[in-house]
């Protein structure tokens, strides 16, 4: 999946009221921690976090397509990082709220507003759980905050094939911001097969792109 710093950028412009525009907006997510008790879940969130961040800035530079030789010298890359943003959110009031919980916590902007509610091509959440801070694997579960079940009832015999989240590498945060840009998520997201999701994007799951 290969974009240029340029149209990244625009992508990222916020308009005014004046037929003009107000700068930038941040791209990455909200994440919010659900899983909390054991001994070690503090240190997993951490190395999440850490893993996301990283990882973000590596897979946005191999992502880019530049037109000089050296792409870290492109001028439009050298804006395009420091708009990054994880907006981690930790607290123990958290613990155990379900998708459907989180989904109302974020539409409704109790503890601030969260990031890129207002962008509707991202209006995605993260959320790390029990599963994911117990897990070896640096796994995120993405959440899209418009998703109605109505919306997805099946029309066949197979069950439902979408159902709002998915868990993700979490080393594949860019790349899924730019499939954002591209796709919905119910067109990225690996199918449900007899209720069950049995990969992982970014992981078993090639790229749209």
């Amino acid at each position: 999946m290969t974009t240029s710093a340029k149209a990244w950028l625009n992508e990222l412009l916020i308009p005014s009221d004046d037929d003009n525009y107000a700068g930038h907006r941040n791209w990455g997510f909200t994440i919010y921690r659900t899983g909390y008790g054991s001994s070690s879940s503090d240190q997993q969130w951490q190395r999440l976090l850490e893993t996301i961040q990283t990882s973000a800035h590596e897979e946005a530079f191999d992502a880019i397509e530049s037109e000089g030789e050296d792409p870290k010298e492109d001028p439009e890359l050298q804006k395009l990082w420091p708009l990054f943003r994880l907006d981690a959110r930790s607290n123990p009031a958290l613990a155990g709220l379900d998708i459907d919980q989180l989904r109302q916590l974020y539409n409704s902007g109790e503890g601030g507003q969260p990031m890129n509610a207002d962008f509707k091509s991202h209006r995605i959440f993260l959320f790390a759980d029990v599963e994911v801070l117990s897990g070896v694997d640096s796994i995120v579960k993405c959440v899209d905050a418009n998703y109605r079940a109505e919306d997805y009832l099946p029309r066949h015999t197979r069950g439902q094939r979408y159902s709002g989240w998915m868990r993700m590498n979490a080393r594949s945060i860019a790349n899924f911001w730019i499939e954002l840009g591209l796709h919905y998520m119910c067109d990225i997201a690996p199918p449900i097969i007899g209720g069950i999701q049995l990969v992982i994007w970014g992981h078993d799951v090639p790229y749209c792109g």
